[in-house]
């Protein structure tokens, strides 16, 4: 299709998109973006708007500084007010419980300070990890499911009234969680029961309207909808196992929180999404159908004996348990990245102005290490009759939680927020720190392989750098984003349909 033609009715989102990148911008502050309805015909999108209404004429506004003819901008009010909040919430706890307590956990542990004062660092731990899962990846899923899914299905978001009440319970439940596990009061434990019962009903709110407005769509390519909606019952299971853990601390459940917030919630969504969104957003051959269905069920199984055999080994060993559970998830994960094709060759003319790719080819990458040095470790392990060091575990986990799930939505954010907001990047260069200084608070963390291979104390000291570069890096993001959103719209002139085709982009220059 050639860029001055005219579009038909037929025209899928993503062939608009192909033909003409500097299109994506325009189609994005009109809410047409190919990160949830790239798959949609120029038709459906048209038909998927209340009442099938034509897309709306951009408003004019008041004269500003540095813009003296008043350009016209697109507004979204609703939806842009349905996700920030999200966004700003997950930014909010992940700076503050995430990576400032992290960093000041990580410096009391491998250097001779206490930055802690008289709280244990096994709470300090707990604390860290609900912000960082519950808080800023759930938050920040939630936030993003809402906006996509409707528009993906085609179909009005199912219950918004439930999907208002999840960010406050969800929210506040993190908060209280934390609360309890940090003071070591008599009240804590009510703190902890209290915040444990929001999350869980945050969760089941948050899958209710998921599904519903899922099922508006008869459409699903590549299983993204299987994905989704098993991610959110994996929420719900570990929301469902801390409160359990809240109720009885004598129970060991906490590993079981974690496979299923991670491997299992964070894991689908992430997944899912890849499937929909990164074909579009890198030029990547789409994933085929065929074997579809039997990649979903295949990580499925591998995260639910991941999880029942962290439940059963709670009370009891189980032989060869971990063996089984491992080698399963690391091959589904191998697979997964491999029909994805996400580290291999890209088609070179789709456009990446804010260099989000290279966050999502390096987050898959460190996805491949964090199986290595979890998974498939732990289940080596255990076959040879051992268990696996500690600090190469705590090295795998965070290999998942810094280089893949918080880099995959580094990337993500800086690909969507610009689209939903209708504004540009703030800043490029901001963008650039933030990968960097990412990966190599998460290259850092990786001593800790050496000091368990090597059985040597020499790097230790260093690790501590780790935390201080995540944060650092997490401020970049973090103003990166709070900028973008809160910056002026981009000036755009938009010809009505059916000549988009004929129309440029004018975009702000980034810094």
């Amino acid at each position: 299709m050639r860029a001055n033609n005219f579009f038909k009715a037929t025209t899928t989102v993503d062939e608009v998109v192909r033909s003409n990148p500097a299109l994506n911008r325009i189609l994005g502050e009109r809410g047409i973006d190919t990160c949830c309805g790239g798959s949609l015909t120029l038709a459906d999108v048209a038909a998927s708007r209340p009442g099938g209404a034509a897309l709306p004429a951009p408003e004019r506004t008041k004269d500003r500084p540095g813009s003296p003819n008043g350009p016209p901008r697109a507004v979204s009010v609703q939806g842009r007010t349905r996700y920030l909040k999200f966004l700003v919430a997950s930014l909010l706890l992940a700076l503050t419980f995430g990576f400032a307590l992290g960093a000041a956990m990580l410096a009391t542990t491998t250097l001779a300070w206490n930055l802690l004062g008289g709280v244990p660092v096994t709470a300090v731990k707990l604390a860290h990890g609900y912000a960082q899962v519950f808080g800023f990846a759930a938050l920040f899923i939630m936030g993003v499911a809402y906006h996509v899914v409707s528009r993906y299905s085609g179909t009005p978001l199912a219950i918004p009234r439930a999907a208002a009440a999840s960010f406050w319970l969800q929210t506040g439940g993190v908060l209280l969680v934390v609360a309890g596990v940090l003071p070591g009061a008599p009240w804590s434990t009510v703190a902890s029961v209290a915040g444990s019962l929001a999350l869980l009903l945050a969760a089941i709110a948050f899958a209710t309207v998921v599904h519903r407005t899922l099922g508006g769509s008869g459409k699903s390519p590549a299983h993204f909808g299987s994905f989704l909606r098993a991610g959110c019952v994996w929420l719900v299971v570990a929301s469902g196992l801390t409160l359990l853990t809240a109720i009885d601390a004598g129970v060991a459940l906490q590993p079981a929180v974690w496979e299923a917030g991670l491997w299992g919630f964070a894991g689908s969504w992430l997944f899912g999404m890849s499937l929909r969104i990164l074909p579009v957003f890198m030029g990547l051959p789409p994933s085929p159908e065929r074997g579809g269905r039997g990649l979903v069920i295949l990580y499925q199984s591998a995260v639910a004996a991941s999880v029942t055999v962290a439940v059963i080994e709670a009370l009891t060993p189980v032989a060869y348990g971990r063996v089984i559970a491992g080698s399963a998830l690391a091959t589904a994960v191998a697979v997964f990245v491999l029909r994805l094709g996400v580290l291999g060759p890209r088609q070179p003319s789709v456009a990446d102005e804010a260099g989000y790719a290279k966050f999502i080819v390096t987050g898959y990458a460190w996805l491949l290490a964090a199986v290595l040095f979890g998974a498939a470790w732990s289940a080596a392990a255990a076959l040879g009759g051992t268990v696996a060091p500690s600090l190469l575990l705590d090295f795998g986990r965070h290999a998942f939680t810094l280089g893949f799930l918080t880099q995959m939505i580094v990337g993500v954010a800086m690909r969507v927020v610009p689209v939903f907001t209708g504004r540009p990047l703030w800043s490029r260069s901001w963008c650039e720190a933030t990968y960097y200084l990412l990966n190599a608070g998460v290259a850092t963390r990786g001593l800790q392989v050496l000091v368990a291979q090597a059985e040597g104390v020499a790097p230790w000291p260093y690790v501590s750098l780790s935390g201080l570069l995540g944060l650092a890096a997490f401020v970049a993001f973090a103003v990166n984003m709070l900028r973008t959103v809160r910056s002026p719209r981009a000036a755009t002139q938009l010809a009505g349909p059916p000549q988009l085709a004929a129309v440029g982009s004018t975009e702000a220059p980034q810094r």
